[in-house]
């Protein structure tokens, strides 16, 4: 194990040893800083390489690879706080902490070849956090005290059977269930076209459930914020069980009467809006 800080004297190829103050490429179990300076990275194929830890700092305002063409390269643990325009990294993370993210709609990119995100930390940043349909995300997705980002997780992205997403913060555009959610603030707007999510907790926040096609949760409680699902466009979505406490706002007024509650909705507090004229059970 050493450690490799990338210095881009030469080239913006990873693979030239005269780029990295070491004068030597990173090898796996190496220890890689991107921490400063303006020279951008091009996209590499390092996909034999798994790295012990990549940091990319918040003083690096270069960008990493392409849309095209990807560095492709592996770490247990990658913190990332780069400024540069965009980053594109395809590659196997234990833990993916987000510190920090340039304005852009496409700071950071996160695909790979069925290669995994086993914890999703983002914990700050300005810009869209994109996750690909390739990725698969095993245990946790956090986002905390992160208000200007916009996290994308893409349709199709492989998610854990006991995976979890916790946030409070910014706005998460959803496109694959995730079994629990608990949300404590930000915006959670979820688009999916299957799939169940078997818990999902609201303690403040606004949650847009805006499914195109089937899908269910089997346990919602509402303890506050709003959960809206007024611009879904599904067949129907089920919600079976459902608890409302004070505080708590159930707005699904969109036209269609699709959203179909299997028991009673139960309250203890708080509003249900819904179409005029529509029959909703309470308890």
């Amino acid at each position: 194990m050493a450690t490799r800080t990338w210095e881009g004297n030469t080239s913006s190829d990873w693979g030239t040893s005269s780029n990295w103050v070491e004068n030597s490429v990173p090898v796996s179990t190496d220890d890689v800083y991107i921490v400063s300076g303006i020279v951008s990275i091009d996209g590499d194929d390092q996909s034999a390489v798994t790295l012990g830890s990549l940091t990319v700092g918040q003083k690096y305002t270069g960008s990493i690879g392409s849309s095209g063409v990807k560095l492709e390269i592996s770490a247990t643990n990658f913190d990332y706080s780069g400024q540069g325009t965009s980053a594109y990294i395809e590659g196997t993370f234990t833990n993916l902490t987000v510190q920090n993210t340039s304005a852009d709609s496409a700071a950071l990119n996160l695909s790979g070849d069925s290669d995994t995100i086993t914890t999703l930390r983002i914990l700050g940043g300005r810009g869209g956090i994109n996750i690909a349909s390739s990725c698969n995300i095993v245990t946790t997705i956090e986002q905390i005290g992160a208000d200007s980002v916009t996290t994308n997780i893409a349709d199709n992205t492989t998610i854990g059977g006991s995976c979890s997403l916790i946030m409070d913060s910014g706005k998460l555009e959803l496109y694959q269930a995730i079994p629990t959610i608990t949300i404590f603030g930000g915006e959670l707007e979820a688009v999916l076209d299957s799939g169940t999510v078997t818990t999902l907790d609201q303690y403040g926040g606004r949650v847009r459930w805006n499914p195109t096609a089937s899908c269910t949760i089997t346990s919602l409680n509402i303890y506050s914020g709003l959960f809206d699902s007024r611009d879904s466009t599904a067949p129907a979505f089920t919600v079976t069980n459902t608890l409302l406490h004070e505080g708590g706002t159930i707005d699904e007024r969109s036209g269609l009467e699709n959203a179909i509650w299997t028991n009673a909705l139960a309250m203890e507090g708080g509003e249900v809006r819904y179409d005029s004229g529509r029959q909703v059970t309470i308890s």
